[in-house]
Parts: structure tokens; sequence; C-alpha cells
């Protein structure tokens, strides 16, 4: 079993690049709708994605095994349950921070288990699905920052 590996350069902190993956704000402003994460070894980490219409996609559960700030996040037993298709068990990843030249590089190195079929189709999906996620947090972090926030239609404003 191949490792999935992909990187990226960012203009950032290794700190405001962790903090991405690590807090619960962070998280809803450029990868998902619902997030939540237990910061430090034995939390829960889970990210969560709806279609337009507010129904489920995706959920994303594991538990963080190593949590330290600024330089490394790895999350083990993960559960990827999307709503059509087979769930996927045994999923890892390790997040790593580096300052490079005043940037930080952010590598991660996804562990996909040999398992049948729907893991090897998933191996295929995993290298682009990081790269655009990759693509989406360089933006978020380089650009001018803004806090995504879905509203429902007929609640009221504040």
């Amino acid at each position: 079993m191949e490792n999935v590996v992909r990187s990226v350069s960012i203009e950032t902190s290794t700190s405001d690049a962790f903090d991405a993956f690590t807090r619960v704000g962070e998280l809803l402003s450029w990868w998902c709708e619902g997030a939540l994460v237990g910061r430090r070894p034995g939390g829960n980490w889970a990210v969560g994605f709806t279609d337009d219409r507010g129904g489920t996609q995706a959920t994303i559960m594991g538990k963080i095994e190593t949590y330290e700030p600024g330089h490394l996040l790895a999350v083990r037993d993960i559960s990827y349950e999307r709503r059509s298709g087979q769930p996927l068990e045994g999923l890892s990843f390790l997040l790593t921070f580096v300052e490079r030249d005043g940037k930080c590089l952010v590598t991660v190195e996804q562990a996909i288990p040999d398992a049948g079929p729907a893991y090897d189709a998933y191996r295929g999906e995993a290298g682009s699905g990081w790269e655009e996620r990759f693509a989406d947090l360089k933006r978020y972090l380089e650009g001018p920052r803004s806090r995504r926030v879905l509203v429902e239609a007929g609640l009221p404003e504040n």
C-alpha cells in the first residue's frame, strides 16, 4: 500500500496553517460546513459536508493521535461516510507544518488500507482531493480572510 502524499507552500506562519486544521471557525471558513475538534491527543477530529439543500454529503471522523501546535497533526481511526457508496474505515493522515524561507510548507501523508475495491477507488481520488483542499487553503490563508457563514432562509437577522 502506497500512501498519498501532497504538499503546498503558503505565505503564512506554521501556527496559522496548523490552526486552519484545528480551530473549528477556521475549518468552517475554508473547508467544510460542520466541524468538531478536540484539540489534544485522544480528542475527536471531524468534518462534515452538505449539499445546497443542507443534506449530508459526507462525514469524516477520527481520533487525534498527535497534536503539536504549529508542527504536527496526526489523525487515525478515520471513518469516511459518503451519502452513496461504501463507508471507509481505518484511514489516517499526518499533516506536517514546516517554516521555509518565510513560508509554511504543509504536507499531508494519508494512509489508505488495502481493503477492497472501494478503498482502491478512494485511493485514486484522494490525491486530487488533497490538491483541491490545499488550493482552497492557500487562497484562504494568503487572501483576504473572510468567515463563511451560511444563513438558512426564513431565519431572522440580528
